[in-house]
């Protein structure tokens, strides 16, 4: 089965979303810092999403340039794109360093997992769409990702919680509850789990 186009731009930008925590750990920059420089980059675009909604004018420049990674219906929402931006500000400036990064990087591989291999594979479907095979993807994509930050056990157990999160049907836009929620649980979890 192939991706639909649109997904595939999506998945390409939601593995380079990546490179935030990377960057955010290699270049281990004083957290007020990171938060400053991540919001200068991400206000233009955050701004112009926001924008766009009270703007046909800039919602169809907005189109124009985007729409090839935008979801049918993302037309006149925002996107999943503001929603990442705003998560990986709040995930750092909510979390310590260690935890911010697995979460985000569990946002941008485990997700692109998900997806990618659900809709490849296909098979049983539980909830919003979400595939047996893409919950798997984000399970075993979780565990992996945080393995060089955490013994194995904690990394199991929150890669568990990152995958129900990301297959439940809730309210919040999962590029918001899957790092929060994976942040939450490893605050709370490692002290147990060391």
């Amino acid at each position: 089965m192939r991706l639909p186009p649109f997904e595939s731009a999506r998945k390409i930008i939601h593995l380079a979303g990546g490179l935030i925590p990377l960057l955010y750990l290699i270049l281990n920059p004083p957290k007020v810092q990171a938060l400053i420089i991540l919001g200068i980059l991400g206000l233009p675009f955050v701004g112009a999403d926001l924008l766009r909604q009270w703007r046909p004018a800039v919602n169809r420049w907005f189109l124009l340039v985007f729409r090839a990674a935008m979801r049918p219906g993302e037309e006149h929402r925002l996107t999943g794109a503001t929603y990442y931006v705003l998560a990986c500000w709040v995930t750092i400036f909510l979390f310590e360093q260690t935890i911010a990064v697995a979460a985000l990087l569990i946002l941008a591989c485990g997700d692109t997992a998900a997806s990618v291999v659900g809709q490849a594979v296909g098979g049983y479907r539980i909830g919003r769409g979400k595939t047996v095979a893409g919950t798997v993807a984000v399970l075993v994509t979780a565990c992996l990702v945080m393995l060089p930050f955490f013994p194995f056990t904690l990394s199991a157990v929150v890669a568990v919680i990152a995958a129900v999160t990301e297959c439940l049907p809730l309210p919040v836009d999962d590029n918001v509850s899957i790092p929060l929620v994976t942040g939450i649980s490893l605050t709370l979890l490692r002290p147990l789990l060391l």
